[in-house]
């Protein structure tokens, strides 16, 4: 959490000053209407963590453990996402699981850093709506064995999209059974909500309303800026449903001093 809310004054600050054994594969023919949300689209890693959530959740449902993410693996499924936009097109489902040197796919892993005695991929093409792959991973014995796996401990989600591919997206979700006794660096359950305002106005979820949060809700505005749904409760200061010019307005406003709660009431916007 610490990290995030540090990445996002960094990229806040910068505006001030100018203002994702092989197994096998699936073809996603459908539309990409579901990548959106109020107009803006969501950056790769809120989807990657939607998919690694409903992953947890259907574990959770069959009494399994949840499987701790892994920036690591995240950072090589996301290389093997990219490895799948040329692959695809060229070779037989077992071949998309080789990478462009024709080793298998498992040697992205460095097992000196991931010692692990187990590992499956399952990869997709074709749709980012994390609803629509999940359930065709689902309806598939082979992919669905490995999200099922109860011997998995890890995993890492990657997804990429390149425009002059036939298929555009492309995912690779990789799954470990780490040896006994042994932990990675920076493993996390997945959360639902990894920005959790404290309060009204607070949209980096750091407990504090500064200017950092009007940066925010201006990027929002302008289509710039994804919102999870406690972020958009939060930046709905005038509680009327919707977040536009007025929110910020009032959020300017309460940086100047002229309004000293929030969310605003109707008698403080008749007084102000």
């Amino acid at each position: 959490m610490e990290g995030m809310n540090k990445g996002l004054k960094k990229a806040a600050s910068a505006l001030l000053a100018i203002v994702f054994s092989a197994i096998c594969i699936l073809d996603l023919n459908v539309k990409l209407t579901a990548y959106s949300d109020g107009g803006a689209e969501k950056p790769l890693t809120e989807t990657a963590n939607e998919m690694a959530i409903k992953i947890n959740e259907a574990r959770a449902e069959l009494g399994l453990k949840p499987l701790l993410v892994v920036n690591y693996l995240t950072d090589i499924a996301n290389t093997r996402a990219r490895e799948l936009i040329d692959c695809y097109e060229s070779v037989d489902d077992e071949g998309r699981h080789l990478r462009p040197s024709g080793e298998t796919w498992d040697t992205i892993i460095d097992t000196s850093l991931v010692p692990f005695e187990w590992a499956d991929e399952n990869i997709a093409r074709g749709s980012a709506n994390v609803d629509r792959v999940f359930e065709a991973w689902k309806k598939s014995e082979y992919h669905w064995n490995a999200i099922t796996n109860p011997n998995a401990t890890h995993m890492g989600i990657g997804l990429c999209f390149e425009e002059n591919a036939p298929k555009k997206w492309f995912w690779s979700t990789i799954y470990i059974d780490l040896f006994d006794g042994n932990t990675l660096e920076g493993e996390y359950i997945p959360e639902k909500y990894p920005i959790k305002p404290a309060c009204s106005g607070d949209l980096t979820g750091d407990g504090i309303i500064d200017s950092y949060d009007l940066v925010l809700i201006y990027q929002y505005l302008d289509d710039e800026m994804y919102f999870n749904d406690l972020q958009k409760e939060s930046a709905d200061l005038l509680k009327d449903g919707n977040i536009t010019s007025a929110d910020a307005a009032v959020l300017r406003k309460y940086l100047l001093g002229d309004y000293k709660t929030l969310p605003v009431t109707i008698d403080m916007l008749m007084g102000g």
